[in-house]
């Protein structure tokens, strides 16, 4: 919202996508660390203590399950994304036409004052007969001279 009417406002611009919720940023944690999870445990390395084979597939399988569905939520908060932005600039779009609008109203107005008022200056006045009197510089020697 502008808070003059002295230039035209600004038409706003089409964002791929919104800003990042809280509840986004929290399944990209959980994305990232489901994938480093893969990753460690398909480097088997002794630290991880895992002795049996069929607990290092379980949780292989669960890591790998677990990076699937926080990508699946990714892709779903990126579409709610999309369609938040898009909403967005259409109800943003509709309050800049109102503000367009009104703005050149306000605009036409002006230049329609302006333009009565040059008109009004440039009016022809009617000729009217002003008198001057002037005294002679007669009459202001003879006073003079009368002083003296």
């Amino acid at each position: 919202m502008p808070k003059s009417f002295d230039r035209a406002p600004d038409q706003p611009k089409l964002r791929r996508r919104s800003s990042m919720d809280i509840m986004e940023f929290m399944n990209l944690l959980l994305c990232f660390s489901s994938l480093l999870l893969v990753l460690l445990i398909m480097i088997r390395w002794s630290v991880f203590d895992i002795n049996s084979t069929e607990e290092y597939d379980f949780i292989k399988y669960f890591s790998i399950a677990l990076l699937f569905i926080t990508s699946f939520g990714m892709f779903r908060f990126d579409m709610g994304a999309k369609k938040r932005a898009n909403e967005d600039y259409t109800f943003k779009m509709k309050e800049y036409e109102i503000l367009r609008t009104k703005w050149l109203e306000i605009t036409s107005k002006k230049m329609e004052m302006e333009s009565s008022r040059t008109m009004e200056s440039m009016q022809v006045v009617k000729d009217a007969k002003v008198v001057v009197k002037v005294e002679s510089n007669e009459s202001e020697s003879n006073t003079k001279l009368e002083k003296q």
